[in-house]
């Protein structure tokens, strides 16, 4: 069992921690929230797709190099 009984989640190179969880969901927030902004008439196209574009990026290198997965695909995963 894992803190507070938790099962821990395995992922490459054993367990997840806390601190590998938080940094899939601070990716994933980060990319969400630039999607959510381009329905914002004063947002800069231009500027919300490369900032989108390195968002992507940084989850998509994370998830790659055999990252945990952000809390709202592990919920929807089980």
């Amino acid at each position: 069992m894992g803190v507070l009984g938790e099962t821990p989640v395995l992922c490459r190179g054993g367990a997840v921690t806390r601190l590998q969880r938080e940094k899939a969901d601070e990716l994933f927030d980060r990319l969400s929230s630039l999607l959510r902004d381009a329905a914002d008439p004063d947002t800069d196209p231009a500027v919300l797709i490369r900032e989108a574009d390195q968002a992507f990026e940084l989850l998509h290198r994370h998830l790659g190099s055999g990252g945990v997965l952000p809390q709202p695909w592990r919920d929807a995963h089980h």
